[in-house]
């Protein structure tokens, strides 16, 4: 990585050169990640697009296509990078993951028109970090988890109702962290008052997740929680 990166900043037209040539070779062209140790590079990719989530023939395609395209970056590399000639694939993913696929129509969501005032949610469940320092943290609230129609379900991770924009960060591992256990918080309220998730005494919910140590802005005393669940 030393070399590949010395060259990127002391050859820049040759670099842009590379770049355009791969580009031209195999289309989509992913470039290499500083990691943790010199002689290991990162490629976050190949991204792909247009294929549904939800049909097995077109997620084999996607594998095989990705496959494929890993194997391609290989042999561009090692014939034409600086550093890499004596490439080879250390790991790999074992299996495509999807960013995007189904997302929850609910009751409320998080969506790019909140990210400038950075408002809180009557019932926040979460609070997400920006994608960017230019906007306020995101107030994720509890509709958000709720389906707009169908009763006896909730929504955690990157299935939550928001859109495209938001679902960017939402689907992350910390905003899975938070909506996951907003919903299983939920969930156990709803069992043992024997209501709908829809129904949930939200103060309630809040107060509780406070208890377990999450930090929101508008709750009931912790202390109720604690009293009733």
């Amino acid at each position: 990585m030393a070399r590949w990166l010395d060259f990127r900043a002391r050859e820049p037209q040759a670099f842009s050169t590379l770049l355009a040539r791969g580009r031209e070779a195999l289309g989509s062209f992913e470039k290499p990640i500083v990691s943790w140790r010199n002689d290991v590079a990162t490629f976050l990719g190949p991204r792909k697009s247009g294929f549904s989530a939800l049909d097995v023939d077109e997620m084999t395609q996607v594998e095989w296509e990705s496959r494929k395209s890993m194997t391609e970056h290989l042999a561009f590399y090692r014939a034409h990078a600086p550093g890499f000639e004596n490439a080879w694939v250390m790991l790999s993913a074992p299996q495509i993951g999807t960013r995007h696929g189904r997302r929850l129509a609910g009751v409320k969501r998080v969506h790019r028109g909140a990210w400038d005032a950075g408002a809180v949610e009557a019932d926040e469940i979460g609070i997400s970090p920006s994608p960017s320092p230019r906007f306020p943290n995101i107030s994720v609230p509890y509709g958000a988890l709720v389906p707009e129609r169908l009763d006896g379900v909730l929504a955690a991770g990157k299935h939550i109702s928001c859109d495209t924009n938001s679902h960017g960060f939402m689907r992350e591992i910390p905003q899975c962290w938070l909506t996951g256990q907003a919903a299983g918080a939920a969930a156990a309220l709803a069992a043992d008052a024997d209501v709908l998730p829809r129904d949930v005494d939200v103060k309630r919910l809040q107060a509780l997740l406070v208890s377990q140590g999450v930090p929101l802005r508008q709750t009931a005393p912790v202390a109720e929680a604690r009293a009733t669940a």
